[in-house]
């Protein structure tokens, strides 16, 4: 399955040192929100930026020299639409001001609101993964998102540590070569940021109605019986069970599972079967993966070690010895 994707690239390397931080302001301007930057030494400022663009969702993965950015009330009256910045460090601490200040060391995250004012502080040189999200995205999974925003979400603590570890992996290059179709990642990270603010809210005493184990079971049957559509999304599914997909994975989530965790192992199930017949003998294991709705081979022969310890040849051979010791 091919899946578009728009991938762009900048970086200071081939900027004259004292143009270098006013074009990275430009960048950001016209692709972030608008914004102030400042280094301690402006002349030996560098950057790298790779973006990925997935519809009302952008993901940037950026590479800096030291630097403080803000933005203060002109600049939020220059911003054209609202919506949050997910950010989080993969290698360094920083320091963030936005409602309250924070101290924050790698992979430790938090939501930022454009129309309120922020600093952020980075004293090293740093690696971020940077997640655009626009207001009506967010709210479809987080209606009121002011309980995430300014509020640290430790990788280290409850669902913080679940969507920060999340959201680390979020590359634009991830997203290039990704084994699911971006719909799902997506969906996932929408998920894992309701999960978080439930969290921030207080905790629900009400266990799952009986409606609600019977939709997700009706989810499971539906995900079982068309796993091996390569094609298959959240979104298909909720149309087959006669849902929103907000509500299957709101369904999913109270019972501490999610679409792409499913879906996976759905294929993987389907394929150990066909591996472990002599009905599929004849058909070699990268075919057994096309019919088990992997897309990428790589991606099927980790899954199947993860879940069972063994490659799908070893899978294969396994079955073989005990036919040839049965006999």
């Amino acid at each position: 399955m091919t899946q578009s994707l728009s991938l762009m690239r900048w970086s200071t390397d081939a900027e004259a040192p004292r143009h270098r931080m006013d074009l990275y302001i430009a960048f950001l301007n016209s692709l972030q929100a608008p914004m102030q930057l400042s280094a301690p030494r402006h002349e030996e400022f560098e950057a790298q930026v790779k973006a990925a663009e997935l519809g009302t969702i952008l993901v940037f993965q950026q590479n800096a020299t030291p630097h403080n950015c803000l933005q203060d009330r002109r600049d939020q009256a220059r911003s054209e639409s609202r919506n949050y910045h997910l950010l989080l460090s993969l290698s360094t601490p920083w320091d963030a001001e936005h409602r309250d200040t924070h101290h924050f060391e790698p992979g430790d995250a938090m939501l930022f609101d454009v129309t309120l004012p922020w600093k952020i502080s980075h004293a090293r040189v740093y690696e971020v993964i940077n997640i655009k999200l626009s207001d009506a995205w967010l709210r479809r999974w987080v209606p009121s998102p002011a309980v995430l925003v300014g509020r640290p979400l430790r990788a280290g603590a409850g669902w913080g540590r679940a969507l920060a570890g999340f959201a680390a992996q979020l590359s634009p290059d991830f997203f290039v070569h990704s084994p699911l179709p971006h719909s799902v990642v997506i969906d996932h990270l929408g998920v894992l940021l309701a999960l978080s603010a439930s969290q921030l809210s207080g905790p629900s005493a009400k266990a799952p109605s009986p409606a609600l184990e019977s939709l997700a079971a009706r989810i499971s049957d539906c995900v079982d019986q068309r796993c091996c559509e390569p094609g298959l999304t959240a979104e298909l599914v909720a149309q087959s069970v006669g849902v929103s997909v907000r509500t299957l994975h709101r369904c999913l989530a109270s019972q501490q599972r999610y679409f792409g965790t499913e879906l996976v192992a759905a294929r993987a199930d389907t394929a150990v079967r066909m591996l472990s017949s002599p009905m599929f003998c004849r058909l070699t294991i990268a075919e057994i993966a096309r019919r088990a709705g992997f897309i990428h081979a790589s991606h099927f022969s980790r899954v199947l070690r993860a879940r069972t310890g063994r490659s799908p040849s070893e899978l294969r051979r396994g079955f073989e010895k005990m036919v040839l010791d049965e006999d």
